[in-house]
């Protein structure tokens, strides 16, 4: 019985393999490797880009080859691992280390059961070239360097390892094609608030992504966007974490009502949400057709993240997380971002309209499976840079309000406002929740007050979420002191004019 323990715990440690791996072929008679003098190399197909940099979330090609067609190989193994796995082997748990996955694409080669993070050759026969692919860490979790180590071997006697089969990789330090432009920060020193526009353009079609298109496109739409500005320590969403109940609502069905209550519950003057971004959903034709909300961001509330979900997918979405505006030079001006699709990791499915299956357990949000293996889906061995954008969204900075009796003392910023700036500012209320495009130039006239809000109109049928406006006229007189006469005559051309205020509400359905 102590013998038949023993045994099995051997085994354990032997499979597990939680130091670096000894790639020395089972095979081997000789224990120490030749030299190979170039004899056999490891090359990686690196799409034009440096040869030593990995982007993150990309697919690779790792390509073993002979120079000599008399001098074939037989057995094969490649490793891909952290290079600080050399400062003592059982410093690191190789399981939870992200250095990217290495995938098996035929029958030469299958996963290692000597080493983690390792595949090795399926049979004896003759070998000229193989190839295999290799998904680089995902971009928020990737080590900073990786190495890949081969070994090659011709016989028992004859193997090879080192020179010409081992590439180190530093991690691209660009920023992915759909990041923000700055990293966030705590706190804002800007001395003032700003008011935004961020605007979706849809970009999803036939034309655009062609693999696998929905096969009933008028079923195609988009959810409403659906977002807010917010505190540093405020999530909406961030790709490692679990979707809330609110995303996979809005993932899943399209459904913004728990969301959007997530973003109202969190609304507060120290920390958490400050605007509620709603923009219209766009359905099939009408799908390239831009969805417009405002907001406003202050030195709290500085970042803003949203959300739109792509139908019909099992749970796919759009969207940013905590885009940083407040910047050293200022409330960021202007920017646009393409954006790919998001897995919520609530349902499985790898196409777009895969059958419903919940996952078990849930997974983490991640990037949609690009460069996937699977031949159903759109995102079949296509890398990120090979993707067209699904969608464009653009953020513009619409006007900035000093703040009044702060200090701004080492801000980049101009210090209190003067009384005619502190009242054209008041004449800019905020709605709490949400606000629809304004067209009128509000530093040239004078508002009037808010007319009461309209009943509440569901956004479909007769209950449930829905939107209600109310209006302001523009007032017929003004200051000459702070109007010139060019700027009160246009104001006075469009005296006729409203501003429009939209907010989220609600209908009980009875």
């Amino acid at each position: 019985m102590y013998i038949i323990l023993v045994i099995l715990l051997s085994t354990t440690l032997a499979s597990a393999q939680p130091g670096k791996c000894d790639q020395t072929p089972p095979q081997a008679t000789i224990l120490t490797p030749s030299e190979n003098k170039g004899l056999f190399k490891m090359t990686i197909d690196s799409k034009g880009d440096d040869s030593n940099i990995y982007r993150p979330d990309q697919t690779y090609i790792l390509i073993l080859t002979t120079s000599n067609t008399t001098r074939p190989f037989r057995w094969f193994m490649i490793t891909v691992e952290d290079p600080d796995i050399d400062k003592g082997a059982f410093e690191f748990d190789l399981r939870s280390e992200d250095v990217g996955s290495l995938k098996t694409t035929n029958r030469q080669a299958r996963y290692s059961e000597r080493c983690y993070n390792s595949v090795e050759n399926t049979d004896n026969s003759d070998k000229y070239r193989v190839e295999i692919h290799w998904v680089s860490p995902k971009q928020y979790e990737g080590k900073e360097k990786v190495r890949l180590r081969a070994m090659i071997a011709e016989n028992g006697e004859s193997w090879y390892v080192g020179e010409n089969l081992t590439i180190e990789l530093k991690k691209d330090d660009q920023r992915a094609l759909d990041s923000p432009p700055f990293d966030p920060v705590d706190p804002c020193n800007l001395c003032s608030e700003a008011r935004y526009e961020v605007i979706f353009k849809g970009r999803w079609s036939r034309m655009s992504h062609p693999l696998h298109y929905p096969s009933r496109p008028d079923d195609n739409s988009y959810s409403h966007m659906v977002g807010a500005s917010h505190a540093y320590k405020y999530l909406l969403w961030k790709p490692g974490d679990k979707a809330s109940l609110g995303l996979k609502r809005l993932a899943e069905d399209a459904n913004v009502t728990e969301i959007e209550r997530e973003i109202i519950k969190a609304m507060s003057k120290e920390n958490g949400t400050r605007t509620l971004i709603r923009g219209k959903r766009r359905r099939h034709p009408h799908m390239f057709e831009p969805a417009h909300s405002l907001f406003r961001v202050d030195r709290v509330h500085h970042l803003f993240s949203l959300v739109v979900a792509m139908k019909p997918s099992p749970d796919w979405f759009l969207g940013v997380y905590n885009f940083e505006l407040c910047t050293k030079e200022g409330w960021l001006e202007d920017y646009e971002i393409p954006l790919y699709p998001w897995d919520a990791g609530t349902m499985d499915g790898v196409s777009y309209e895969s059958p419903r299956s919940v996952t078990q357990p849930v997974d983490n949000v991640e990037r949609v499976a690009v460069g996937s293996f699977d031949a159903d889906s759109p995102f079949y061995q296509l890398n990120l840079n090979d993707l067209k954008a699904f969608a464009k969204l653009q953020v513009t900075r619409l006007d900035v309000y000093p703040l009044v009796g702060v200090d701004c003392e080492g801000t980049n910023e101009e210090g209190p406002q003067e009384e005619g700036e502190k009242q054209n500012a008041e004449n800019i209320a905020e709605p709490l929740l949400l606000e629809s495009r304004q067209y009128l130039d509000q530093k040239q006239c004078a508002l009037g007050k808010w007319n009461e809000w309209s009943p509440c109109v569901p956004d479909s049928g007769n209950c449930g979420p829905g939107t209600q406006l109310r209006t302001r006229n523009k007032q017929r007189h003004y200051n000459s002191e702070h109007l010139s006469q060019a700027s009160a005559g246009s104001c006075q051309q469009d005296q006729d004019g409203a501003l429009i205020q939209s907010q989220y509400c609600f209908v009980n359905c009875t």
